[in-house]
């Protein structure tokens, strides 16, 4: 087969200019270096389409960057076009052909103003509301918010630090949420207002005096003026205002403002007599006070970032979900880590032991918790990663004594995960949950140089044992080596790396998440067998009676799901 390169092009700019010179009386010439639109480095060509003037931009980088596409001229607010006139656009970089490259933006960015015309992109304003939003925003503070009740105009607490000002749905919320992310209490709380709103605002309703936010408030939300007069009614020097509502999709969206006192040339907020200037003291009307108020929209973040990935009654299914994590080693921190980070809500940590420098190069936890408790250090990182997370409970115990001296301690638990592939403590728990009844079960665990990697679901009425003999030994493996394993396994050698383990901590972690949304109901035993270079790398081959039950994996690797053992 032959191969046609396309040679790049010696001067991209020139070539662009050509295409452009071709447009007749449509092309409007180059800018000037020093437009603002025009960076160093940069050229730009306006053109003259659909009744309106674009300027297509190419930076420094062209034609291995793709061509910007800005809208000129004076405008009300129109869907897919950001700061500056900028158009949302999805045009590809071509360099082999820069006038491929400016010819398909000026054709993206005139289908779009076609679609804005006739008004099918209107809708857009409340699916990326909290998009506009942002390109609205006046600069300085961020907002930062994590609201996960957000059915009612309500009370919320927030709090100021740095750049920004945080937004939880209780005192107690923002409380945790610290101390999770920073490891220390957060006193000064104040009180701040969600206001639902019925519908989403157009980007030209978006309030900028207090006057607009109070009419906004009063059009589009219930309670929402109620809420505002008691909290104006405490005269604060600054309110945090949460403006929130549902886009027609059913994508949840939650934004803020700062509601603050005008400020003294010295900068310092103005006293409330000024604030009450030309009323009787106490008979200012919260509308009054809301229109005598500064507002500063805010861009917002939310804290909660698995919100965008999952539908949100999923979301709010693994938020609320319990998991134990038995076995803090390798395996087990990187499985808790991939599960903290999809937004499970709680989970509980069981490991006796403490981390050691053979772990390290494979262990998610590094150097600066060697000689610290597994579960502990892991509890502790995972927090601080993941503030949003509901709780993280650390047990330093084997899960062998905890079960004898605490027959409750997994009591409420959704899904418990075993990962010490310890035969000991794997019976001690499968005997628990059997006596026990009504806590499933997945187990998992690699063979030998992580050829292969297995995770079994056990719901309850079946058991973990019925796969092995009295002594431990599998009824079927997947893989053999004629390579040894290191002698000190476990100590100063490792007979896998963290490339393997990543194989093994996604198999375990997807089918605990399955579980979790209601996809896997049933026992089931999935695996995830190493490729063909790999397994010839440690002296391996499948075994015989594997093959006859699951066949012979493909050579770059494969997952298999097969039933369990019964008992």
């Amino acid at each position: 087969m032959t191969v046609h390169v396309h040679p790049l092009p010696v001067d991209a700019v020139a070539l662009a200019d050509r295409w452009f010179a071709k447009l007749g009386t449509s092309f409007r010439g180059r800018l000037p270096p020093g437009d603002p639109l025009v960076p160093e480095g940069a050229a730009a060509w306006v053109v003259s389409t659909l009744g309106r003037e674009l300027v297509v931009v190419v930076d420094a980088a062209f034609p291995y960057s793709a061509p910007k596409v800005h809208l000129c001229g004076e405008r009300r607010a129109m869907p897919h076009v950001e700061g500056r006139g900028r158009l949302c656009l999805r045009n590809p970089a071509v360099p082999s052909d820069p006038q491929a490259a400016v010819a398909a933006a000026l054709r993206e960015a005139r289908s779009l103003l076609r679609a804005i015309t006739a008004g099918s992109e209107d809708r857009d304003f409340e699916e990326d509301f909290g998009l506009y939003w942002g390109h609205a925003a006046d600069g300085g503070y961020r907002a930062r918010l994590l609201l996960r009740d957000a059915d009612a105009s309500r009370p919320i607490a927030w709090t100021a630090a740095g750049p920004a000002v945080y937004g939880f749905d209780t005192p107690g919320a923002l409380r945790k949420w610290w101390w999770h992310r920073f490891g220390t209490d957060r006193t000064k709380v104040r009180q701040g207002a969600l206001v639902i709103l019925d519908e989403l605002p157009h980007p030209d309703l978006y309030p900028s005096t207090g006057a607009e936010l109070w009419e906004l408030v009063a059009s589009r939300s219930t309670g929402g003026t109620k809420l505002l007069e008691d909290l104006l009614g405490q005269t604060p020097k600054g309110l945090l205002v949460v403006l929130a509502g549902t886009a027609p999709s059913g994508r949840r969206h939650a934004v803020g403002l700062m509601l603050a006192r005008p400020t003294e040339a010295g900068g310092r907020p103005v006293n409330r007599r000024l604030i009450e200037q030309g009323y009787v003291r106490c008979s200012m009307t919260a509308e009054a006070h809301c229109t005598r108020m500064r507002v500063t929209r805010l861009a917002t973040d939310a804290l909660d970032a698995s919100t965008t990935r999952l539908p949100y009654e999923e979301y709010d299914r693994l938020a609320a979900a319990r998991v134990a994590v038995v076995g803090c080693g390798a395996l087990g921190s990187g499985v808790a880590r991939l599960l903290a980070k999809s937004g499970i809500g709680h989970i509980v940590l069981v490991d006796p032991e403490t981390l050691g420098w053979e772990n390290i190069r494979r262990h998610r936890l590094g150097a600066e918790y060697v000689g610290m408790p597994k579960a502990t250090a892991l509890g502790r990182t995972l927090a601080r990663e993941n503030p949003d997370i509901g709780s993280v409970r650390a047990l330093d115990v084997a899960i062998e004594g905890l079960l004898a001296r605490d027959p409750g301690a997994l009591a409420g638990v959704d899904l418990v995960l075993a990962c010490t592939a310890d035969w000991s403590a794997n019976c001690a728990l499968d005997q628990f949950v059997t006596q026990a009844g009504g806590i499933p079960v997945l187990y998992a665990w690699m063979e030998a140089h992580a050829l292969a990697a297995h995770a079994v679901l056990i719901m309850p009425g079946h058991s973990y044992r019925a796969g092995y003999d009295e002594a431990g030994n599998p009824g079927i493996t997947a893989s053999i080596s004629d390579k040894p394993i290191p002698a000190e396994c476990g100590a100063s050698a490792s007979p896998f790396g963290a490339v393997e383990l990543a194989q093994a901590e996604m198999l375990s972690a997807r089918l605990a998440i399955d579980f979790l949304r209601g996809r896997s109901v049933e026992t089931t035993w999935w695996s995830w067998l190493t490729d063909a270079a790999a397994l010839a790398d440690a002296g391996g081959r499948w075994t015989d009676d594997w093959v006859a039950a699951r066949g012979i994996p493909g050579p770059l690797g494969q997952m298999q799901v097969g039933p369990w053992a019964e008992p």
